[in-house]
């Protein structure tokens, strides 16, 4: 088996294991799965967080707000002032290794689910807040 093969085969089980144990399913968008393998630990299957450790995704005004502030949250672990006041112990991983177009789908996901409704992100939305990082 070659490299490429084993590494998403291996993937591919990770994935398994991670939705098996919270009783869901396998993702059915590209969306969904990037959440699944990023973000489903901490933000958990419903997007409700873990109380005092990951702050929610649903009900927020973080993921739904100004995708800017959102970007640099998630690429660079920028807390937003919009984050609902709390002790949340956890750090946010910043998933800015993501590709452009991977982030762009990732972010909309979280934009449009939990009963989240806002606009996409775009993958040249991505690219101008790494920009923006770029010249601080």
């Amino acid at each position: 088996m070659s490299v490429g093969r084993l590494a998403a085969a291996a993937s591919g089980i990770a994935l398994a294991l991670t939705l098996g144990g919270c009783g869901g399913r396998a993702p059915d968008s590209p969306g969904a799965r990037l959440y699944a393998m990023n973000c489903l630990a901490c933000h958990q299957r419903d997007g409700a967080g873990v109380p005092g450790v990951q702050p929610p995704l649903a009900g927020t005004p973080v993921p739904t707000g100004d995708p800017g502030e959102l970007l640099r949250w998630v690429m660079y672990g920028e807390r937003p002032a919009s984050l609902p006041r709390g002790p949340y112990s956890g750090v946010m991983p910043q998933f800015a290794y993501l590709s452009d177009a991977d982030l762009a789908t990732l972010l909309s996901y979280v934009r449009t689910s939990f009963g989240n409704q806002a606009p996409p992100v775009t993958a040249a939305m991505v690219a101008a807040a790494r920009v923006a990082h770029r010249g601080r």
